[in-house]
């Protein structure tokens, strides 16, 4: 039985990020690319990929559910930061949006990344995402938040999200981030390919310490 795999990444574009520009846009071409491996070693799986970056300016959506074998890689056109943070908003419009694709069985994988806290949405605030988060962990939905310049750990949960990483916003704290998250994202593909219930991935912990064995 094949394994629909929703990946959707929400990605902070706001001022403050473009002194990382470049690591931020290498980082999700890796990203990408590690997502099509997994769609190689997990013939099982059929991953499809969603893109949305935020800033005061726009919320874009780069890439809409796509098969991964159809994703190019990101570039700088499409990734152009400034303005504010609009976090929430990205958050709620994007879920939503993606939300009513989904079908009962589907796997959907949510990764937000920022280096500053909301300031800007006008849409959606705090409760209403995480109500929103909540209500769908109920279901096969997995979400991680990756922060910096902030208590990660403490901004996620008031969320309602469970998987949390810290991070440095300079050139080797991204890559370094981007590095750790896609080791996790990988692992998290082959343990629900070969032994393990959403159920259980949901509650084990995602982000893998270097010292812990990769499984």
């Amino acid at each position: 039985m094949t394994q629909k795999v929703y990946n959707l990444i929400i990605l902070d574009a706001s001022g403050s990020m473009y002194s990382i520009r470049r690591e931020a846009i290498a980082g999700v071409v890796e990203t990408i690319q590690t997502i099509r491996t997994a769609q190689t070693e997990n013939p099982n799986q059929e991953q499809l990929f969603s893109l949305v970056v935020f800033n005061g300016r726009r919320i874009s959506t780069v890439y809409d559910r796509m098969p991964i074998t159809k994703v190019p890689d990101l570039n700088e056109n499409d990734y152009q930061p400034t303005d504010n943070t609009p976090l929430y908003d990205a958050m709620g419009n994007s879920i939503t949006h993606l939300r009513q694709y989904i079908d009962k069985g589907d796997n959907v994988l949510v990764t937000i990344i920022t280096d500053g806290y909301e300031n800007s949405s006008v849409e959606w605030n705090h409760e209403r995402v995480f109500q929103l988060v909540e209500e769908l962990k109920k279901g096969n939905w997995l979400f991680t938040y990756i922060g910096a310049n902030q208590d990660a750990l403490a901004v996620a949960k008031g969320m309602g999200i469970d998987h949390s990483m810290n991070f440095e916003a300079d050139m080797e704290g991204t890559k370094e981030m981007f590095r750790k998250e896609k080791k996790a994202r990988s692992a998290f593909y082959t343990k629900l390919s070969e032994c393990c219930e959403f159920s259980r991935l949901k509650s084990d912990k995602f982000f893998i310490d270097d010292e812990e064995p990769n499984k």
